[in-house]
Parts: C-alpha cells; sequence; structure tokens
C-alpha cells in the first residue's frame, strides 16, 4: 500500500500563522559572537592561528571553548521536571565549558508560552520539544527565517550529526520543501504501538471478571468496577473505571476497535487507503458507544478538563481500573520491590477482533522526529550550538542520556555496557539517576538503532509485552508523516489549526452529551463543520485518499 502523509500537528496550538511578523529583535543575550543571520552558511567563517572558529570554538575536540563563561546559549523546552538539574546537561557542560540557560516550562503551558516569546522577540536560542510542528518549520523557517538553516554547519563541524543524517531516509524527512534542513534529527528506536489501555488485573480479580475481550465484555467489566469494591479499600463509590492521559487522551484511538484505527489527528488507515477517518461512520459509532459508558458514569468525569498531576494524583491513590498512557508506570504509582515482575496493570487487548477490530501500528520500530530542536536568528555563533548537540551524539553520551552515565550506573565490560543494579544506592542517588532527570529527553538524542545493553537483573519490559500482544492485531502499515508543498504553507497552516482545534472540540461535546452523536441533523452539522474550514482542500493537500464516509 502506498503511505501516506500527515503532519504531526500538537492539539494545543491555537495560533501556528497568527504571529507571521514575528521577528528576533529585542532579545537579550548573552552569549557573544556574531549573529546567526551571518553564519547560518558556514562560508564566511573564519579559522585564526589559534585554531579558533569566528575567534571562539575550538576547532577540533573538546572542550568546544577555553573556559566556561566564553559561551552560553539558551534552550525553551517543553519539560515538567520539578529542577533544572539534569545529571548530563551537567556532565556536557564539563565537557564543553559552554552553559546553557534552560526556559523550561510544562507541556500544558509551554505552547502559549513559546507564543509569546515569539510575538516578543526575546525567544530562547533554541526552541524544542514537543511543541514544535512542521508547520511552524514551514512558517518560522521557511517562510520567516526565524529558525535557521542547519545543513552546511552540519557538513562542516558536525559528524556524527552527519552519520544520522546519512541513515536510510532520514536526510529525505528532514529536508524542508525549500531544500534546507531546520532541525537538530531525533533518530531512535521506537515502539509499533505507543499508547494504549492498561487494565488493573488485580480490580478483575476482585470483582470475579476475564480479561474482557470485546466492546460490550469491556462495558460489563467497567460497570463491576464502578459497582463494586473493586480496589478493595473498603469505600464502593471511590473508582474511576475509566480514565487517560490529559495530555496525549487518544481515544479515537479506540475507533479501531469498531474497524478503522485511527490516529489523535483524525487519520485512519481504511483497507489500503489513508483517509481522514473523523467523520466516517466508525468514528461516529464509536463515540455513540463512549457517550454511552460517559453516561452511564464509567468514564472520569475530569476527562477533558483534569491535568497530568490531577490524572497522576488519582492514579496514585489506586483510583484507576483502566487508563490510556504510554506505560503503566506514569499513572498507577506502583513501583515494583522486584523490578523483573510486572505490575498489576497489563496491555487491554485489542477488542472486537472477531469483528475487524483492529490498532494502529505506530511505526515500524524505527522513527525520525525533525521538529524536536531548532536553532533560532537570536543564537549568536550557532556553529557551537550544533557543536553542543554534536558531542551529544557521542556514543557514551548517548548511553547516558537513555539509561545512565557509563561509569556510574552502566559499565563498560570488554565490548559490552551492562546495566548495574543501582537499587542498593540511597534513595536521592537513584533519584539522580532516574531517566527523567538523566537528560532533557523531550530534545534530540541517539543511540544506533542495533545498540544492545547487557543487563545484571532485566527488569520486566511491559512495552515489549505490549507489542508482542498487540502484533497480530496491528495495521500492516503504518501513517507516514511529509512535507507539503511551498505554495500551500499558508493554507495549510490556516485549515491544520482549525480543523484540529474543531475535532477535539466537537469530539469532548459529543462524548459528555452536549451534542447528540446519535442525532442525524446534528452529526451532519459536525461534518459540514469540518468542511466548512477546509477539511476537502486540507486532505488534497496532505495526498490523503479521501474522506471516510
Amino acid at each position: 500500500m502506498k503511505r501516506k502523509a500527515v503532519s504531526l500537528l500538537l492539539a494545543a496550538l491555537t495560533c501556528t500563522t497568527a504571529l507571521t511578523g514575528c521577528g528576533g529583535q529585542g532579545s537579550t543575550k548573552s552569549n557573544s559572537g556574531k549573529s546567526s543571520k551571518e553564519t547560518s552558511s558556514t562560508a564566511e567563517d573564519t579559522v585564526d592561528e589559534n585554531g579558533k572558529v569566528n575567534g571562539l570554538m575550538n576547532s577540533e575536540g573538546l572542550p568546544l571553548v577555553d573556559k566556561e563563561g566564553d559561551y552560553k546559549f539558551s534552550i525553551f523546552v517543553d519539560n515538567s521536571n520539578e529542577s533544572d538539574d539534569f545529571y548530563m546537561l551537567n556532565e556536557f557542560k564539563k565537557q564543553t565549558n559552554v552553559d546553557v540557560e534552560l526556559r523550561r516550562f510544562p507541556y500544558e503551558t509551554a505552547t502559549e508560552r513559546l507564543n509569546l516569546d515569539l510575538n516578543s522577540g526575546d525567544y530562547a536560542d533554541v526552541i524544542g520539544g514537543w511543541t514544535l510542528n512542521d508547520s511552524m518549520i514551514l512558517t518560522y523557517g521557511v517562510q520567516q527565517g526565524v529558525f535557521i538553516p542547519l545543513e552546511d554547519i552540519f557538513k562542516k563541524y558536525c559528524p556524527n550529526i552527519e552519520k544520522v543524517l546519512d541513515l536510510p531516509g532520514v536526510r529525505e524527512q528532514m529536508t524542508a520543501p525549500d531544500g534546507h534542513i531546520y532541525g537538530i534529527p531525533y533518530v531512535t528506536g521506537d515502539t509499533t504501538v505507543g499508547y494504549s489501555p492498561w487494565i488493573n488485573e488485580r480490580w478483575l480479580k476482585n470483582v470475579n471478571k476475564e480479561v474482557p475481550k470485546t466492546t460490550d465484555e469491556f462495558e460489563d467489566v467497567l460497570k463491576a468496577f464502578k459497582d463494586q469494591d473493586a480496589n478493595g479499600n473498603g469505600n464502593v463509590n471511590d473508582e474511576i473505571p475509566f480514565s487517560t492521559d490529559p495530555n496525549n487522551k487518544h481515544i479515537e484511538a479506540m475507533t479501531g476497535y469498531f474497524g478503522l484505527p485511527m490516529n489523535k489527528f483524525g487519520v485512519a488507515i481504511q483497507g489500503d487507503k489513508v483517509v481522514y477517518g473523523g467523520a466516517g461512520k466508525e468514528y461516529r459509532k464509536f463515540l455513540s458507544w463512549f457517550h454511552k459508558l460517559f453516561k452511564e458514569g464509567l468514564i472520569d468525569t475530569e476527562l477533558f478538563t483534569q491535568d497530568s498531576a490531577t490524572w497522576e494524583g488519582k492514579g496514585n491513590k489506586d483510583l484507576y481500573g483502566t487508563s490510556i498512557a504510554y506505560g503503566s508506570n506514569e499513572f498507577s504509582g506502583i513501583v515494583m520491590d522486584d523490578p523483573t515482575q510486572k505490575s498489576e496493570f497489563s496491555a487491554l487487548p485489542v477488542l472486537n477482533t472477531d469483528k475487524d477490530g483492529i490498532w494502529l501500528r505506530d511505526t515500524d520500530g524505527f522513527s525520525t522526529f525533525r521538529t524536536q530542536a531548532v536553532i533560532t536568528d537570536n543564537a549568536k555563533n550557532p556553529e557551537i550550538i550544533c557543536r553542543w548537540f554534536d558531542n551529544a551524539f557521542e556514543l557514551e553520551n548517548g548511553i547516558g542520556c537513555n539509561k545512565g552515565p557509563v561509569g556510574v550506573d552502566v559499565i563498560k565490560e570488554g565490548d559490552d555496557y551492562v546495566i548495574k543494579d543501582i537499587s542498593s544506592l540511597p534513595e536521592d542517588e537513584q533519584e539522580k539517576l532516574s531517566w527523567g532527570n538523566l537528560w532533557i529527553q523531550e530534545l534530540p538524542k541517539y543511540l544506533p538503532a542495533d545498540f544492545e545493553f547487557k543487563e545484571e537483573n532485566p527488569a520486566y519490559d511491559e512495552k515489549k509485552a505490549l507489542e508482542e500482544q498487540y502484533e497480530p492485531d496491528l495495521t500492516k502499515d503504518i501513517i507516514t508523516e511529509n512535507w507539503i508543498p511551498l505554495d500551500d504553507i499558508d493554507r495549510y497552516s490556516d485549515i491544520s489549526t482549525a480543523l484540529n482545534d474543531y475535532f477535539n472540540q466537537q469530539q469532548a461535546m459529543f462524548v459528555m452529551g452536549e451534542q447528540d452523536v446519535d442525532d442525524d441533523a446534528q452529526w451532519q452539522s459536525y461534518v459540514d463543520g469540518l468542511k466548512s474550514l477546509g477539511l476537502e482542500d486540507w486532505v488534497k493537500m496532505r495526498g490523503l485518499d479521501g474522506i471516510a464516509k
């Protein structure tokens, strides 16, 4: 089947094109040297007799600059860590002598803050994380020059990044329609299934139910969770049968139970075609079923209003029987005494597989993210920033960002890198070495796809178990993304933002019953609304095969 394209637009983005005209003036600089507008091409770089590029950067090796304080750059990123103390960030400072000023904001507020920064011109030297998307690259890179081209710098100064770009298909995906590369590549092995529902097997045992296989059985299980003391705390009224990650709800993915596997932007695989599924009869069936669950009190009443802290807090109190998440530990609060054993949560099977139930395959096990970090025209000496990331791509630095620093909890034994058991370390030391505190995980990092660790005591891998369980019921193909034509940038950006906002808004209204999904007139009004926002043009620009009926 021919794979089609869909842009990874973020649901929270509300003004992609409203910022046209913002520029890089008026920002405060802490670094020194000439502006990036003069150095986006390396043709005029100079190397003095001391081997200094543009009077500042060492042309080879480490450190990048002679002493701490010679150069500093800022990074804007969405990240919800409790502190800015990232282990590998400190290590990179020691290696490079380069200071980094972090401008960190939780995902829930990062997009609004970034828009304000871009409007004012006081944006960071580097913008990274999930707040970026293709539309922003096209608008602020291709059209406005706020994000600067990087391919010349990579070629001249960044051998590790060049190796990543030379991986099959990566350079093509990273190259925008104008022929330039605006992002630091983030290439990684990836799961075939990202977000999925997780069900509590202890709760199932407490209410004397089996793991459901159909939507009817699932509804029956949720009713048992609600009506009985499923969590066993003596209170029959505190159970929440179903919830989901507020930032990654993915409830429309369950349209796959009705035969139309769909992503969170409404794009779906239908037979051998890729279509817009948000107007299809299968999506309507899903909404009708899910509204019924909501009306019966089986769905978290705060599904569309809570933030991550609230969702996690309720999960940590053992209030969820089922929740959609990347992994069950994101909401369950369960820490296994024996990490080699699975927790009480398991992946909910793909339902209705006997009636065309199917789940969308997210990746082929390998992903290229092209919008995880860009350098702006506020940055001076962007070649230093590029080399700073290039150094982060060194093998042992990549190990540090992914698993932990070499020599601390990853030990090199011959040619092998062995993950040590750090459970005997003090809790504060274990916390410093936890995955989220190693590195700003929203930013690019790199390990070769075939790289393997050895572990003294391998922990139970619930994502691997999920992949094996789902594999027979996944789509054969994936929905891939490509760049849209330059001539369509403005129109596409306008439509994309409006469509995404409308899709999410209407979804919430149908689920909560503010609109009746089973009323033909109200459903047609919703479909007409999609089309009035430019859905048909959007489908053509994305190269999809059509709109699901």
